[in-house]
């Protein structure tokens, strides 16, 4: 460095320097037979492309993320489970005991049960934002219309059909299926999250919205997984700088040439120049996987409506069933009850078809909660709960289930007044009122 080149000098080193800090490694043509640290910076970077993902897209993230399959997982099991209770009730909400409609959920198709039915219905809704329900029907005979079996085709191989204004969707197809025509809007139904892009007409998927959380779950893990196949903490050399801050030009060619010459893979080396060495962390908390990689755990189960601690374990519920009742409130009813709008939603329009009279046009489908034990509390609770607030005999009898002492078996109402302690009163301090003695 001579004083007629030290500015060019300079600034050309202060240029490598900011190179160096920006990529963290030297020039890319040094680094070609680094493998290590390529896929280690590649893990850093890249999420799924929100612009145009596609349905495969989102099947792959739920095959790949332990994280999202986990949560989809969970609440498709639990619908599953209350999926039992889907009741049929007439218009004046009288449980239906003989119905096909009764029949064709408990039994849906020859391969699925109802909870294979279900668990798949829900996976797709929740994988893709839709689950699209195909109904066969009798074509002969004394149930002509009506429908025999129901199937879930998987949401990745959907391919919606469009139509004009007045027939939006003229139809969906299924790809590698040997039927040329779309299957018409008759034959099936489409439960679907809403979804502002309109042109599409498939629902909106959860995944999507957490697009960057899945990515970084798996980016995080790729690199976690390179580091430790690598050996655990690994390094990168560089120069030391001056006492002016500077790198001597020679001295980084020095260096890089050292490291980088594959003739020392695996040597102990001596320098013959001072270096500094920047340990790149494989260690979960150097690179703050754990924390990110919580919060994406956390935004995934906001996406999908359950409470973040039913991934982490029940440390928020005194036992497990506290903790299925958070998961049947948040996901699975409401889910179910997406499912039954849609399905009674597809008979009524298709009621001619289907040889639906006007009476079984007014039923609906619900889900029997009184018949869901975890959903209420134990016996001993309540009654706890009704001592604690000195209920009456009766009160406790109806919270059980009992008739109530009326008429002779109840002299003067006594059954219906609050049970108290003795020596408990009301009213001011010294008033002498004692609602234990008779008036």
């Amino acid at each position: 460095m001579s004083i007629f080149t030290r500015g060019r000098d300079i600034k050309a080193m202060e240029a490598r320097i900011n190179e160096i800090e920006k990529k963290g490694y030297y020039a890319q043509d040094d680094n070609e037979a680094n493998e290590y640290l390529k896929r280690l910076l590649w893990g850093m970077a890249g999420t799924i492309e929100f612009g145009d993902t596609s349905r495969d897209d989102l099947y792959r993230a739920y095959r790949t993320c332990s994280a999202a399959f986990g949560i989809i997982d969970r609440i498709a099991k639990a619908v599953a489970e209350c999926a039992a209770y889907i009741e049929l009730l007439d218009e004046n909400d009288k449980p239906v005991t003989s119905h096909w409609i009764l029949d064709i959920l408990q039994h849906p198709n020859d391969r699925f049960s109802r909870r294979n039915f279900f668990y798949a219905w829900s996976t797709n809704y929740d994988v893709f934002g839709d689950a699209f329900v195909y109904a066969e029907r009798y074509e002969v005979g004394r149930s002509i219309g009506k429908v025999r079996g129901l199937y879930i085709p998987s949401g990745q191989k959907v391919n919606i059909h469009k139509g004009g204004v007045s027939f939006p969707i003229q139809g969906i197809g299924i790809n590698g299926s040997p039927e040329q025509r779309p299957i018409p809007t008759t034959d099936y139904f489409q439960s679907f999250v809403y979804n502002l892009n309109d042109d599409t007409y498939f629902g909106f998927s959860p995944l999507l919205a957490a697009a960057y959380d899945v990515a970084l779950l798996k980016k995080g893990k790729e690199r976690l997984n390179t580091a430790i196949g690598n050996g655990g903490v690994n390094a990168i050399i560089t120069p030391a700088r001056d006492k002016d801050g500077f790198v001597v030009p020679q001295a980084a060619a020095e260096v890089e040439k050292e490291v980088n010459n594959a003739k020392n893979a695996n040597k102990t080396k001596f320098f013959r120049q001072a270096v500094e060495v920047h340990q790149v962390g494989s260690k979960p908390v150097d690179l703050s996987i754990l924390d990110s990689g919580k919060e994406s755990v956390t935004a995934l189960c906001f996406v999908f409506g359950i409470p973040m601690d039913l991934y982490y374990g029940q440390s928020k519920y005194e036992n497990a069933k506290e903790a299925k009742k958070a998961l049947y409130e948040s996901a699975a009813l409401p889910r179910l009850a997406v499912f039954c709008e849609d399905f009674m939603d597809w008979a009524r329009r298709n009621a001619k078809a289907l040889r639906l009279s006007d009476k079984e046009q007014r039923y609906r489908l619900v889900v029997n909660t009184d018949m869901i034990d975890v959903l209420h509390e134990k016996p001993g609770d309540v009654l706890k709960d009704l001592t604690l607030m000195h209920a009456s005999l009766n009160e406790l009898r109806e919270a059980y289930g009992y008739d109530r002492l009326e008429g002779a078996e109840n002299p003067g109402g006594i059954y219906d007044k609050p049970m108290l302690p003795l020596g408990t009163m009301f009213g001011e301090e010294g008033s002498g009122i004692d609602i234990n003695e008779n008036e």
